[in-house]
């Protein structure tokens, strides 16, 4: 009777042994089956891109000062359409600390101090250059020969608007893109 009971006890323990390890290998699959099921899916994903909605945020860090100076616009027409990439390919000196369609947040360090503030806009029918003093009144710099009826709208209206500009060395890389 002992040895009856010592059997079934044994053969109930290797029943339940064997059952724990089917039912862990039936679990353990259907984890890997819905994680396969997750990662097929068929989800639609769009390239992020630059959109006329998108808002530019140009962040300048001037090193003498250590004063971060903040632009924001809507993104002008040649960065419409831009990836991630494309748009480093072209801010090659910047870093680019966030983009999404919604914003972008571009950020350079300029040598200098934060004072070095320029305003592009049109005198008598062409582009020009503007500086602000300190009393925040504005003095033409210099008036170049590029006529704003040659840019292309999206441009032209800004600079009659006034496109900030802040270093020389961003006035000048500015206006070769306008002059070529």
């Amino acid at each position: 009777m002992r040895k009856a009971i010592a059997v079934a006890a044994l053969s109930s323990f290797l029943l339940c042994l064997l059952a724990g390890y089917y039912i862990s290998l039936w679990i353990g699959e259907r984890d890997r089956e819905m994680a396969a099921g997750d990662g097929s899916r068929n989800v639609l994903q769009t390239e992020k891109e630059i959109n006329a909605q998108t808002k530019m945020i140009y962040q300048y860090f001037y090193t003498s000062d250590r004063v971060t100076k903040e632009q924001i616009e809507t993104a002008p027409d040649f960065l419409q359409g831009l990836n991630l990439e494309q748009l480093k390919s072209i801010y090659n000196g910047w870093q680019v600390v966030l983009f999404s369609p919604e914003r972008v947040i571009l950020r350079c360090s300029i040598e200098g101090m934060s004072s070095e503030s320029f305003i592009l806009g049109e005198d008598d029918g062409y582009l020009a250059v503007f500086y602000e003093d300190g009393n925040k009144a504005v003095h033409l710099k210099e008036r170049t020969d590029l006529p704003i009826s040659t840019l292309p709208e999206g441009d032209a209206r800004q600079i009659r608007e006034g496109l900030r500009v802040t270093g020389e060395e961003n006035l000048a890389k500015l206006l070769s893109d306008y002059m070529s």
